[in-house]
């Protein structure tokens, strides 16, 4: 047979990227795996399955020409389309219909699985007439094949996918586990993986990989909740015969250092003295905590104590925000860290252990927008009311499309975390709860280009010359609107929050406030 592996078009810039991605040569320096895309481990192992069998595979990203198609293999006798987040919706569906037309209409030769088809099957047929193959794809039977391999046991194909593209260098990916117990209700785990398998065995797989695409050094571990399993020992025993615990090496020249990463991240409220001990047989970088609620931090503090006192000294901590909690919730939290960071340096003030923040913006898993586009009346980015400005606390501060944006936009100055060096990071997010209010109105013109715009420098910055001071002025302008909570904040607050670049001119066609029509023209930079 010949097959066909499609991953939707999904991410930005990717054309620009493509073009440069094939502009490099095996001889030039590859940039980090971290740097790169995440491979699509679904069509991976299916390529492994289809390759078994004797069939010829093929892989393309996004909505390829039938000439194109035609160049490359004829004709299809089956196609799979992969699909990842709700809210591609209109990317995936257009790829899904693409190649639909490809093979003629016949929905028999296309095949599309993965998160949003498993989250929205019934919507996705409505979209295309396909039904997908919903959850992991553990058996042929569920793609209409005799066998009885399950699939997702199998190792994935590295060898289907460009390295330039994709984080495949340096790094293995696997499941010791699938599902997770806790069923948090913005979570999608309990309809992907339900049931729950509380161990596999990946030692073969992974010696298989080594064989075929040699021996990499980082090993990401993508179980929802490791934690969890009651065969946690068995787990770490594995990982340890295949060379990740502490102070190993791979069979390289020269031997580099074998690192696990458990990329889905440990739950707090299962860590314990007994599992620490296990785990820290492993050589784990980093160690990633979630941390979603401020009510969680006792739990929070008490789980990173343990980790430090067995040996971690490099922590990554998930936020999740945007779900019924509100901006302060966030500050309160990239607080914790802070000081955190702060705390852990010795004498010298360098850091005994250091955390990353990573704040995660929460989107529906049956939401089909942009989430920047989500604004729901349910506690869930929902439109500021009154500020409560009593004893400067601003209370009061509820979630915007704003907001959510540049939160973002805060994140990308360290490649989507907070900095553990603490004056960056109280630049990054604000000295106080109230500067981090004004980064949340600030344009995206001044808050992605600080450099130029902030006359302030902090300690530990690159060198740089002082910027032009409109940071500063932007906020003494907002904390004046914001003192007075009168009809000149509202009309800011109320243009500003939704995002829109056509509401703002739309709204400048008849504002007759030369001050808000400065600070506006600056949103759309």
């Amino acid at each position: 047979m010949r097959i066909l592996l499609v991953e939707p078009n999904y991410r930005r810039n990717s054309k620009s990227i493509i073009e440069k991605a094939s502009a490099i040569n095996s001889t030039s320096k590859r940039r980090a795996d971290e740097s790169l895309w995440y491979p699509p481990l679904g069509l991976m192992k299916l390529s492994t399955f289809h390759k078994m069998r004797g069939d010829e595979v093929h892989f393309v990203y996004g909505c390829i020409s039938q000439r194109d198609l035609f160049d490359l293999s004829g004709s299809w006798d089956r196609i799979y389309i992969t699909t990842l987040f709700t809210f591609q919706w209109v990317k995936t569906i257009e790829t899904i219909n693409h190649y639909k037309k490809l093979v003629w209409g016949d929905t028999g030769k296309v095949f599309v699985g993965g998160i949003m088809a498993s989250l929205l099957p019934d919507e996705l047929c409505e979209a295309t007439g396909i039904y997908p193959v919903k959850g992991v794809i553990k058996s042929p039977k569920q793609i209409g094949l005799p066998g009885t391999e399950n699939i997702d046991f199998l190792a994935p194909d590295y060898g289907l996918l460009n390295n330039n593209l994709y984080a495949i260098n340096d790094t293995y990916y696997a499941y010791t586990t699938r599902g997770c117990e806790n069923e948090c209700p913005w979570c999608g785990v309990p309809i992907l993986e339900p049931g729950g398998v509380y161990y596999i065995d990946i030692r073969e797989m992974i010696r298989s990989m080594r064989r075929e695409h040699g021996d990499k050094p980082k090993l990401k571990l993508m179980d929802n909740n490791v934690l969890a399993s009651s065969d946690l020992e068995k787990i770490v025993v594995d990982l340890i015969e295949l060379g990740y615990g502490r102070n190993m090496v791979t069979n390289t020249d020269p031997p580099r250092e074998r690192i696990i990463d458990f990329n889905q991240g440990l739950d707090a409220s299962f860590l314990t003295e007994e599992n620490m001990r296990l785990l820290a047989k492993l050589n784990i970088k980093p160690m990633r905590i979630a941390f979603d609620r401020i009510g969680e931090k006792d739990e929070y503090l008490r789980a990173l104590k343990i980790a430090k006192k067995y040996g971690v000294r490099v922590f990554s901590n998930y936020m999740l925000y945007n779900y019924q909690d509100t901006p302060k919730d966030l500050y309160e939290r990239l607080i914790v860290n802070i000081n955190l960071n702060r705390r852990w340096r010795n004498k010298n003030g360098k850091p005994t252990a250091s955390i990353y923040s990573y704040p995660m913006r929460y989107a529906p898993i049956d939401n089909t927008d942009s989430p920047t586009a989500i604004s729901q009346e349910n506690g869930i980015c929902v439109p500021t009311k009154p500020v409560d400005n009593q004893n400067g606390t601003y209370n009061g501060i509820f979630w915007t499309k704003r907001f959510v944006r540049n939160i973002e936009i805060m994140k990308g100055a360290a490649h989507g975390s907070i900095s553990p060096t603490t004056s960056l990071a109280r630049r990054t997010i604000g000295n106080t709860f109230k500067e981090f209010v004004a980064n949340l109105y600030m344009p995206e013109e001044l808050l992605r280009y600080r450099n130029k715009y902030e006359q302030k420098v902090y300690k530990f910055e690159p060198k740089r010359e002082p910027g032009i001071g409109e940071i500063e002025r932007f906020r003494d302008f907002l904390f004046k609107i914001l003192r007075t909570k009168g009809e000149r904040f509202a009309t800011f607050h109320n243009v500003v929050s939704k995002n829109s670049r056509q509401a703002i001119r739309e709204f400048l066609q008849s504002c007759k406030d030369d001050e808000i029509k400065k600070w506006l023209s600056y949103y759309l930079l």
